[in-house]
């Protein structure tokens, strides 16, 4: 009995111990993508869209899916690296400094057809220019809004095509 207890409490130790690796951080930080996450899912109700994954979103770009793709980074930034087939509708990173001459650019960049797949992005997760986008196109009638969140570094990660300098 004894031996056995002894083989529970060391599977019990290995156990605990797997847990307490890196998580999904790989610099073990765990809280900044728990803030994050909960900030996604807030903006997301909040925005009234869906998300893409980046699979997902190579995958519409592979088969030629009709869309457009808004990289709403700030115009030096698009200019350096963007998702290939990217337009520029850049954002401000707060809701606060978006003007009607930001809100305009966006517009155009999404084109006049509602029912057309428009997929926004920015940086990465935290980041919330996409949302900023993704919320704007849906409050003008966007019927086929999707933020991906993963953004410019997310796709890079992938290793996933891209354009710029």
């Amino acid at each position: 009995m004894k031996k056995w207890n002894g083989f529970v409490v060391l599977l019990s130790v290995l156990a605990l111990a797997a847990c307490a690796g890196v998580g999904t951080s790989p610099k073990g930080l765990e809280a900044p993508i728990e803030k994050a996450s909960l900030t996604l899912m807030a903006d997301v109700k909040a925005g009234g869209y869906p998300l893409v994954d980046t699979e997902t979103l190579n995958k519409w770009l592979t088969e030629k899916k009709a869309l457009v793709l808004i990289d709403t980074m700030p115009k030096e930034d698009f200019a350096k690296v963007r998702i290939k087939g990217a337009v520029n509708g850049p954002m401000p990173k707060t809701e606060k400094e978006i003007t009607p001459y930001d809100k305009k650019t966006l517009l155009d960049a999404a084109g006049a057809d509602k029912e057309k797949t428009i997929v926004v992005y920015c940086g990465f997760t935290a980041c919330r220019r996409s949302h900023w986008g993704a919320k704007i196109l849906t409050e003008e009638g966007y019927k086929n809004v999707y933020r991906y969140p993963g953004g410019i570094v997310g796709w890079m990660e992938y290793r996933y095509p891209l354009d710029g300098k």
